[in-house]
């Protein structure tokens, strides 16, 4: 795997393409991918085949006019094919965009006017709705998986020339996901698959690596833990097309194939820890780690007494590469996401670009100056995103958080998530830890609700573990649980029991309908009984 002082070579060239001058540069005959479908039948991919095949799908694109600067839509399932036409873009200097797989025809839509795209990859799976959705537009369509296409794609050569040669111009564009309004399209350019060198440390994945990536296609962190982090460091990307997710079956997965690095959100961490894990014994596994939310330390205790491997927490978003991290070096403090990684500066400052000092919260922000590698350029053409974004020579995450005197990140929560109950200022995140650290606890969103005396309460949905039901004792003995853990203000006021959290379909929980939900029942009186969510709620004094 490239160091950081090669890094910097390669981040000074402005011919730099990621795959010529690190994909290529594998051993041929290694494998560089292992997808297992429904019936768990693998297919291997060493990275001559990837390369070649790659070259034929440049040509394809070549030949039907998609060329540089133009953008693609990619909707498709774990199959090949999903790298292929990444790597294939990069060659040509075509744009991609990777979209998850249950968007509706609107969302396609949406996503096809922000990138403004000239074609859409997709598989028989997806080609309905890709098509219903296309109407209207001057798009071509291929399914890769008809027999007619890959017969094209077999007759191109298995070299493409000229190469695309400018880094500084766009390369990727992912779409957050949406957890506050509308996704909002992230134009990454050339540099971004070098940036995810920082993913690759944090992983501590290498040549001898099998890591799987829990993440649908589609994502950015497809993109992170799928394609570049392990396809940088010579690591053989597992992938499993199991269909809707299955805890249970993932974690046979683990004990049957030897995958020796996992990576997933912290929804799946909770959802394996639910299982019956008292025979579980992985065949290889040595390094987990956790991205997408923060990771509650009670998880990381539950999952290292099980398997004896502690769950490295990081940080990084759509709009960038692993930022932050817990390297295998690194002392883990149970709730810290770590330390900056690599080639970002990151600061803890206040709204006019001040550093604040050790223990102080404020706003994670990466300082600019010279390039970043994996930090994005923009957010599409939101002028007004962009400057509330970029400014006072820094990056502003949209994340609150503070720095320790040991130089680790703690994060508190989104700037948009913050409470303000009182004259305190809450996040989330602490709440929920503290809930989650309760053995009656699954899974919890803390969120303000209206109080005409404090402006605000604490309020927490949770939805039980197997076992425990609904009630009020058991909705004060929780309260009390988070006021032995956190500071008194902190304690949940207001507990509502639910099934299930509104999530993305990225398994984020989307903490803004909860909000609303909560506005909008104390506008109108709603009983609480009969919420949106058919919880049980209780008022704790």
């Amino acid at each position: 795997m490239i160091d950081s002082g090669e890094m910097k070579k390669l981040l000074q060239r402005r011919d730099f393409n990621w795959v010529t001058d690190i994909l290529m540069k594998h051993e041929e005959d290694k494998n560089a991918l292992m997808l297992m479908d429904q019936e768990e039948n693998i297919q291997n991919v060493s990275y001559g085949e990837l390369v070649t095949r790659s070259m034929q799908y440049a040509n394809l694109l070549w030949d039907e006019g998609i060329h540089k600067g133009d953008s693609i839509l990619i909707m498709m399932k774990m199959i090949p094919d999903l790298w292929y036409i990444a790597i294939a873009a990069a060659l040509v200097g075509v744009v991609y965009s990777p979209a998850p797989l249950l968007l509706t025809s609107g969302d396609i839509k949406y996503r096809v006017e922000q990138i403004n795209a000239r074609a859409i990859f997709t598989d028989s799976d997806s080609r309905k709705s890709v098509e219903n959705a296309a109407r209207g537009y001057f798009l071509k369509i291929f399914d890769v998986t008809s027999e007619e296409f890959q017969n094209r794609v077999d007759v191109k050569s298995p070299e493409y020339s000229p190469i695309h040669r400018d880094p500084e111009a766009p390369h990727a564009i992912f779409f957050t996901s949406g957890t506050e309004g509308k996704p909002k399209a992230i134009v990454h350019n050339g540099y971004y698959p070098l940036g995810h060198l920082s993913t690759a440390m944090w992983l501590g994945i290498g040549p001898d690596d099998i890591h799987w990536n829990i993440s649908s296609p589609g994502w950015a962190k497809w993109a992170w833990s799928n394609l570049y982090a392990p396809l940088v460091s010579g690591s053989t990307s597992f992938a499993f097309e199991q269909g809707r997710f299955s805890a249970e079956r993932s974690l046979s997965v683990l004990e049957n194939y030897p995958i020796t690095s996992l990576c997933t959100a912290p929804t799946v961490w909770r959802m394996f820890l639910v299982q019956n894990l008292d025979s579980f014994r992985p065949l290889a596994l040595e390094k987990c780690s956790s991205a997408g939310e923060p990771l509650n330390p009670e998880i990381i205790s539950r999952w290292k007494k099980i398997t004896g491997i502690t769950i490295r927490d990081g940080y990084g978003q759509s709009e960038s590469t692993a930022m932050i991290g817990n390297l295998e070096t690194f002392e883990v403090k149970p709730g810290s996401a770590g330390k900056p990684l690599l080639q970002y500066d990151l600061r803890i400052v206040d709204d006019d670009g001040n550093e604040l000092e050790p223990g102080k919260e404020g706003n994670i922000a990466v300082k600019l100056g010279t390039r970043v590698a994996g930090l994005f350029d923009r957010y599409g053409n939101d002028a007004t995103l962009n400057a509330d974004r970029f400014k006072h020579g820094f990056y502003y995450t949209g994340d609150l958080g503070k720095i320790d005197s040991d130089g680790y990140i703690w994060f508190v929560s989104r700037a948009d998530d913050v409470i303000k109950a009182s004259d305190y200022r809450i996040g989330p995140f602490e709440v929920e830890s503290a809930l989650l650290s309760h053995p009656a606890v699954a899974e919890s969103a803390v969120v303000p609700t209206p109080d005409e005396i404090r402006g605000n309460l604490v309020k927490a949905f949770v939805v039980l573990r197997p076992g425990f039901k609904p009630s009020s004792d058991l909705a004060r003995e929780l309260s009390l649980h988070v006021r032995t853990i956190t500071a008194p203000y902190m304690r949940p006021k207001k507990i509502e029991f639910v099934s299930d959290l509104p999530k993305t379909i990225s398994g984020k929980i989307i903490r803004k309908q909860l909000r609303n939900l909560e506005l909008e029942r104390y506008a109108n009186k709603r009983d609480m009984e009969n919420g949106t969510l058919g919880g049980q709620e209780y008022r704790i004094p």
